[in-house]
């Protein structure tokens, strides 16, 4: 059995937490999916996945096979790739769309310094929140932030992005300030459009999981907006840290539930192909990791 091959079933089978979701993801059954992983298991003589009737965990050799893995399998599909078609590289254009205001504060040093990289690959950058169909509106690939819908598309996580929730001074004074998530219901929300959350919220503490949700005060699709609001003494809202830095910093705004941890958003490139990768989307791939790696979101 091929070594590669049975790496990209394992990658699969983490990736959707069992091994029914990697065998329907790779057209597979779920017995092959099996012996591809038993494979490995004896080719590296370790366990790789704890089982159990409910979930599948990694083990801390999985995690270590996981994460060289993704490695190995990237520098190969990278190889390949430019053997096949160096070309296709250094030519062409890739369409990009990304969430509005995360676009404008992070991606012209980033799309900069790509093209100095690869000059002979044109960029058409999309900003919009609104969440595009990649094929039938012809973009090679999208950057979202957030929890995914289940679909056919390749989705690959690059960072976090963290939640805080917040208000004026002004407004907690008037409104009073919440000690615990469902006193939340008895203040205004201003809201993101797009979440996926909608306006129940969802928050951790320790090992406990807590959730509450505002009144329907404001919903708007601009998260600049509603942090303006929100410093305009207008309610309560959640928004990405990357916007609220300066407002946190100055106080104009301060944060609301200090105790309780909203979830972290995932920053994601999506595609639509895993097999139909080309050279210059996968470019873009690596420089996209490779960039966040090196400089966190806050």
């Amino acid at each position: 059995m091929d070594t590669v091959a049975a790496l990209k079933v394992f990658m699969e089978v983490a990736q959707q937490g069992a091994f029914i979701g990697a065998a329907e993801r790779l057209s597979m059954s779920r017995s092959s999916v099996s012996k591809h992983i038993a494979f490995l298991e004896q080719r590296f003589g370790a366990r790789l996945i704890n089982r159990t009737t409910r979930r599948l965990s990694l083990t801390d050799a999985g995690r270590e096979v996981l994460a060289r893995g993704e490695t190995i399998v990237r520098e190969l599909a990278t190889l390949e790739g430019v053997l096949h078609d160096d070309q296709a590289l250094l030519d062409g254009r890739l369409r990009i769309s990304a969430p509005y205001s995360f676009g404008i504060r992070y991606l012209g040093p980033l799309l900069a310094r790509y093209r100095q990289e690869y000059p002979s690959v044109s960029l058409e950058l999309v900003l919009s929140d609104r969440q595009v169909d990649l094929v039938d509106e012809g973009f090679d690939m999208a950057l979202r932030i957030g929890m995914l819908e289940d679909s056919t598309l390749v989705a690959r996580r690059i960072g976090n992005i963290g939640l805080t929730l917040c208000a004026s001074p002004d407004y907690l004074a008037r409104k009073g300030t919440p000690q615990h998530p469902w006193e939340l219901s008895s203040h205004q929300g201003l809201h993101y459009r797009y979440a996926r959350h909608g306006q129940r919220l969802h928050f951790t503490r320790g090992a406990n999981h807590h959730s509450g949700a505002t009144q329907a005060g404001v919903t708007a699709n601009s998260g600049e907006i509603l942090r303006d609001m929100a410093i305009a003494g207008m309610g309560i809202t959640l928004q990405p840290d990357f916007l609220l830095r300066e407002a946190l910093d100055s106080g104009q705004l301060v944060r609301v539930l200090p105790k309780y941890d909203p979830d972290v958003l995932g920053l994601y490139c999506v595609y639509a192909h895993r097999d139909q990768v080309t050279p210059r989307l996968r470019s873009m791939l690596d420089h996209l990791r490779e960039w966040f790696e090196h400089r966190p979101i806050f």
